[in-house]
């Protein structure tokens, strides 16, 4: 019989440093009445999680510091990764906390100090062990209540490709079996944020319907819990156009309180995923920013 932890093992795990000062404790959200179709919020007060490595990108793409500053240098952006010196400006070091650390688990020497979160990143792969595939939720709320032990906030982002270890056999698209698993709605109650892993279905139809769905699954198990959606440049090394990416990120944005955006290169955690892309994402950031 399977017991509950003590610590959450060596599941991935990325401590976040958050952008700037004070409480770390998410405030409540207003997504869960907006509509679909447009929302008048400010770029400016979206929740965002990147990756350190994917502003230098952006910045190499084009996009200027006062730019990535007003979207990312706030309270409702979480970092994560170490900086890449030869690739980050001056500019964009001054903003961020240098206290950005991937970790391996939840233990009290895994919590960068300064570190406003840690996310959870639940998946079917080999950073994750076979018992934390199996057993999501009871994880999920172990690490909660270490993260409200140490006063900061846990994300928390069940993959959909836990289906293949939940419901191997099960019928349906995996992303229906995912919203059957109510996976997200199981992490949502035990979560200050959660994130919605949808970026393979970028470019079809279901990028919308599961995102809708599953954002609203997320609301019903936890009204106060913000919820993100998954975006990427290039998932599992698939080239997404950046009118797609922008379509995409507009058609779900009044039912979501940000994004977690991807702009991955080949490397441990996906191996097929070539070079980065960031030009995919510059034309919407932008759109963005001008309202």
């Amino acid at each position: 019989m399977w017991r509950r932890p003590a610590l959450l093992g060596s599941g991935l795990l990325l401590a976040l440093a958050g952008c700037a000062s004070g409480s770390p404790t998410p405030a409540p959200s207003s997504a869960g009445t907006a509509s679909a179709t447009g929302s008048a919020r400010a770029a400016t007060a979206l929740t965002w999680v990147v990756n350190r490595a994917a502003l230098a990108d952006l910045e190499s793409g084009g996009m200027s510091n006062n730019q990535l500053s007003e979207l990312f240098n706030n309270a409702r952006t979480y970092i994560v990764g170490e900086a890449n010196t030869a690739a980050e400006s001056a500019d964009i070091s001054n903003w961020i906390s240098p206290r950005s650390v991937t970790v391996t688990d939840l233990r009290p020497a895994g919590f960068a100090r300064g570190a406003a979160a840690v996310l959870y990143d639940d998946e079917d792969w080999p950073l994750t062990p076979k018992a934390q595939q199996r057993n999501p939720g009871e994880y999920e709320a172990e690490g909660y209540r270490l993260a409200r032990a140490r006063g900061v906030v846990f994300i928390a982002a069940p993959a959909m490709d836990l289906v293949r270890v939940l419901d191997p056999d099960g019928t349906g698209t995996v992303a229906q079996r995912f919203l059957s698993l109510d996976l997200i709605g199981q992490a949502a109650r035990d979560a200050d944020i959660v994130d919605i892993q949808a970026q393979g279905l970028e470019g079809s139809a279901q990028y919308t319907s599961f995102v809708l769905a599953a954002a609203k699954q997320a609301k019903a198990a936890n009204p106060a819990v913000k919820v993100l959606a998954g975006l990427s440049t290039n998932p599992s090394g698939r080239a997404i156009a950046a009118s797609v990416l922008a379509e995409d990120a507009d058609s779900v944005r009044g039912a979501v309180d940000g994004y977690w955006l991807n702009i991955p290169s080949g490397g441990t955690a996906c191996p097929s995923c070539g070079t980065a892309r960031p030009q995919a994402a510059v034309p919407w950031l932008e759109q963005l920013l001008r309202g």
